[in-house]
């Protein structure tokens, strides 16, 4: 597993819980207003010389077994490591509960984790409307792999959220009723705002939404999902 940073405590995670948080590096997709894109672009992550050895990262783990609860794996697409399943079994032997954020674009990968009991919690990224995914991520792209991912964790015992980043003007309210409408049966949806930065395409001048436009799009959601967030924004 190729380890680009480790936030060694959060609490933001989880309510009274404590967390690791793991960055990977790579992706599938090619958002262009992802950020840091010296972890997603091959010949940038070429360039890296300073990963986190897996060793010094189990030894760390191993100092605070009675002092974390869990460990978040995330950007910038896990399910790419091939060795994901055995990183996490090796997580969970230590005794911790296991968290991936992920775009979940590899469902066989998401299939052979939960029934091996080898995460606990999903956050699933849902980029856009289907029907606009290939104008969001870049890449044309096998909607049905997302969709299959999608139904494994209607179907699983895991807890879960799907998440979608707002970028003005990418996406518009036709395209929130119609996520709210597939994910109508969800436990929790969270919807958090775009914020410029270092972005993987440079010249991207997208704007974030307004805190009342934002607040719009949750009234719609909820027409459809019973427990909707605005991450930055909710009260």
């Amino acid at each position: 597993m190729l380890i680009s940073a480790i936030q060694k405590t959060t609490l933001l995670d989880y309510p009274w819980k404590v967390a690791t948080i793991i960055f990977t590096t790579w992706c599938n997709l090619r958002c262009s207003y992802c950020h840091n894109s010296e972890f997603v672009l091959p010949e940038e992550i070429k360039l890296i010389k300073d990963f986190i050895p897996e060793k010094v990262f189990f030894n760390f783990l191993k100092t605070r077994v009675w002092i974390l609860d869990w460990v978040v794996i995330c950007w910038w697409e896990p399910t790419i490591n091939k060795d994901l399943y055995d990183f996490c079994k090796n997580i969970k032997d230590l005794g911790f509960l296991v968290k991936i954020d992920t775009n979940w674009q590899n469902p066989e990968v998401l299939e052979r984790l939960i029934n091996d009991w080898l995460v606990d919690y999903l956050a699933m990224d849902v980029k856009n409307s289907f029907s606009k995914y290939a104008l969001t991520t870049q890449v044309e792209e096998d909607i049905e792999k997302y969709k299959k991912s999608i139904e494994l964790i209607k179907k699983s015992w895991i807890d879960y959220e799907f998440r979608t980043t707002l970028v003005n003007p990418l996406h518009t309210f036709e395209d929130i009723i119609e996520i709210a409408k597939a994910l109508s049966w969800a436990k929790k949806y969270y919807l958090q705002n775009y914020k410029w930065g270092n972005t993987l395409v440079k010249d991207f001048n997208w704007k974030s939404f307004s805190k009342s436009k934002l607040k719009e799009f949750k009234k719609l959601s909820k027409d459809y999902i019973e427990n909707v967030y605005v991450r930055e924004y909710d009260e």
